[in-house]
C-alpha cells in the first residue's frame, strides 16, 4: 500500500465578491423603461411630432441614446473603462430618457 497524503487545496487567486447592483432591482426597471420607449417610438412615432417638419430630431436622438444605454445596463453588462461605465449606468440612461421627453414636451 502506498501512503498518499491528500494534496492541499489551493486558495483562489482572487476571491469572487458579489457586488450589489446599483439601484437594487433597478436593472429590471431600466430595461422595462427602455422597452417602453422602444414600443412608444415604434408604435406611435407621432409622439415626436405630427409631420416631418415638426419632428423634434434632437429629442429623438437623446431619447434613443438613453434607450440604448438602458438596454446595455439592463441586460447586465458592466464595462471596465470608467467613461463607458458612466455612460452605460442607470443614472445616465434615466437622465437621457427624461431629457428626451422634456425636450419633446417643452420644445
Amino acid at each position: 500500500m502506498s501512503s498518499s497524503s491528500p494534496s492541499p487545496r489551493k486558495a483562489p487567486v482572487t476571491p469572487l465578491v458579489e457586488k450589489p447592483a446599483p439601484l437594487g432591482g433597478g436593472r429590471v426597471f431600466v430595461f422595462c423603461l427602455s422597452l417602453a420607449v422602444m414600443v412608444l417610438i415604434s408604435a406611435w412615432p407621432h409622439f415626436l411630432g405630427r409631420t416631418p417638419e415638426t419632428m423634434n430630431h434632437n429629442a429623438a436622438m437623446v431619447l434613443m441614446l438613453g434607450m440604448s444605454c438602458g438596454f446595455v445596463y439592463g441586460i447586465g453588462f458592466t464595462p471596465k473603462l470608467r467613461i463607458w461605465r458612466w455612460l452605460f449606468s442607470a443614472w445616465s440612461a434615466l437622465g437621457l430618457m427624461l431629457l428626451g421627453v422634456l425636450m419633446r414636451v417643452m420644445g
